[in-house]
């Protein structure tokens, strides 16, 4: 079998379907994707909105609570009490199939009378505002984050402590604007350090300690800008760059960045992996197009997963899910297809938030139930003679072998991950027919401007705590910026710990550009740009291709993995 080449339904590219993938497609009994990788990335993202929430009461409690559903949705949102409770029926909503109309029209009006869950949290103490999160303490703004203490406005942070607007950080503690980083302690404005302490303005740099602005160093102390200091020289500069200031750190990230981007770089981000594609990934085989994920065995096309095997197309799959495709934020799940929040299913499609479940389509809200369609309870028999009548239904009205579609979302699409990765404006969403959701009026008055700010930490005031601080972007910028912040206790407490100014960025604003830091996850096939004599390679260039989320049109030098590790270690 040869690789097969179709061309995009919606942005009319062509991409190609390796005899892998068209393999696995015919195990899983689907028919070929329609879509390229990007555009079914896109439409899994849209139906994840992890970072905007709301306030609004239970519909069954009354209770007031944070939610990832806005008032003005057409939904029924219950707290986890009540959803997981007794006091409601799933069944109750069941509904014959009506094979005169589209099936998924059908799906869509059970979605609207269903309740749902107010957001996705577990086992958090004194961390209302957080979706996508367990078992935190005291945490604020923190997202896609599990087993985190006193940190806030993070994201995908694991098993930490006293961080502070991170992204992808794990086991770290007292760690401030940083991406990507491991087991590191006071480690600011840095990205890919691991197993370091005391660093800022450093990227891919390991166990080192008191480094500035420094790159792929290794078990080195006292550098700044890569160049060694005694450490009464090293304390005695620092000093004079008056990194507490605001001027002081805006001044000198500038020279950082100029000095890093004449650094090689290696081709993609990982460790411990075998014939993978991807970026971000580690301990994994067999796998193409993954990112940020670990423990991923013969599957493509994931986000966000951990301990899948083959599995494509997905979007946060973890904890040994198997054998599923088109599925978003699914745990534990065997044999599931165009799923979203399925947790622990076997042998389900089309489904949206069930768990425990076995044997059921196109069902919303099931808990431990089998052999249900749209939610109407069947006997076995009746349920296996009914599926593949609706499958061959689907496919008439070209329905099925697809993940829902954009506008069956529960989410306007500004309010999710496909706004962070692909950006539409409102009038090109509401041109597709994408759901778009209105800009709130803020009910505040700002009270201190951006300019406002004092520059250094020793000059934050005391009242701070009451300010409403106009954002420096003040709307006018793609990251919805919400024009004006806040700075709360445990986040003034850090910065005076520090001696780190404010910021003068939204929380917003300051995730969207941490994202900008990171690669796109797309693939573009190159080739290691080594010349360096004495390498595997001889005294010819290195001809190692790859596939590397560093596009063909950036001016970062690439090298494949033995000639970086030649030139670092």
């Amino acid at each position: 079998m040869s690789d097969q080449e179709k061309e995009c339904l919606n942005c009319k590219q062509y991409f190609v379907i390796a005899p892998d993938d068209a393999s696995f497609y015919e195990k899983m009994s689907v028919p070929l994707p329609t879509l390229c990788p990007s555009c079914r990335f896109q439409r899994r993202y849209a139906w994840r909105n992890e970072r905007n929430l709301y306030r609004q009461a239970c519909g069954l409690c009354k209770r007031s609570m944070i939610t990832i559903y806005s008032p003005d949705k057409p939904f029924v949102v219950y707290c986890n009490e009540c959803y997981h409770g007794d006091g409601w029926d799933p069944l109750s909503f069941g509904k014959d199939v009506d094979f005169s109309r589209p099936f998924l029209e059908q799906f869509k009006e059970l979605q609207l009378e269903v309740p749902r869950l107010y957001a996705f949290v577990f086992q958090n103490s004194n961390s209302e505002y957080t979706n996508g999160a367990a078992y935190n303490k005291d945490c604020y703004l923190t997202f896609v984050s599990d087993h985190n203490q006193d940190s806030a406005y993070s994201y995908g942070t694991n098993h930490s402590i006293g961080v502070i607007d991170c992204y992808g950080c794990n086991e770290c503690e007292l760690c401030y604007e940083s991406l990507d980083c491991n087991k590191c302690y006071q480690v600011l404005f840095s990205q890919d350090c691991s197993d370091s302490q005391n660093l800022m303005f450093c990227k891919n740099c390991a166990n080192c300690q008191d480094c500035i602005g420094s790159v792929n160093l290794r078990n080195k102390k006292y550098h700044i800008l890569n160049m060694p200091y005694t450490k009464e020289d090293y304390l005695e500069k620092v000093k004079s760059l008056h990194l507490d200031t605001h001027q002081g750190l805006e001044a000198f990230k500038k020279e950082a960045a100029t000095l890093a981007s004449r650094f090689m770089k290696k081709y993609y981000h990982g460790f411990q992996n075998r014939d993978v594609t991807g970026d971000y990934v580690s301990n994994s085989k067999n796998s193409s197009y993954i990112f940020d994920s670990t423990a991923v065995e013969d599957s493509s096309y994931i986000n966000h997963g951990h301990k899948v095997t083959h599995c494509s197309d997905g979007y946060v799959v973890v904890d040994q899910s198997q054998y599923s495709y088109e599925i978003v934020s699914a745990i534990a799940v065997n044999n599931v297809k165009f799923g979203y929040c399925v947790w622990h299913d076997s042998d389900s499609e089309y489904c949206d938030t069930c768990e425990n479940c076995t044997n059921i389509f196109g069902c919303v809200g099931l808990r431990k139930q089998s052999y249900c369609i749209l939610n109407k309870q069947y006997s076995p028999e009746e349920y296996m003679a009914l599926v593949p009548r609706i499958i061959e239904h689907m496919k008439i009205g070209g329905e099925y072998g697809e993940f829902f579609p954009i506008n069956l979302s529960p989410f306007a699409y500004n309010e999710t991950v496909a706004q962070e990765y692909f950006p539409l404006n409102k009038e090109k969403a509401l041109e597709k027919g994408i759901p778009w959701k209105a800009i709130e009026n803020r009910n505040y008055a700002i009270t201190m401007k951006s300019d406002g700010i004092p520059n250094s930490s020793r000059d934050i005031p005391e009242t701070i705590e009451k300010e409403i601080i106009g954002c420096e972007h003040a709307g006018n910028c793609a990251e919805g910026c919400t024009t004006a912040f806040i700075i709360i206790p445990q986040e003034l407490q850090y910065y005076r710990r520090m001696n780190l100014p404010l910021p003068r960025l939204c929380p917003n604003c300051r995730h969207g550009l941490r994202l900008k830091m990171r690669n796109p996850r797309k693939l573009w096939n190159r080739s290691c740009s080594c010349m360096m004599h004495g390498h595997s390679h001889g005294d010819n260039g290195c001809s190692e291709e790859f596939a590397t989320s560093y596009a063909p049109d950036r001016p970062e030098h690439m090298y494949c993995e033995k000639c970086y590790q030649a030139e670092i270690s």
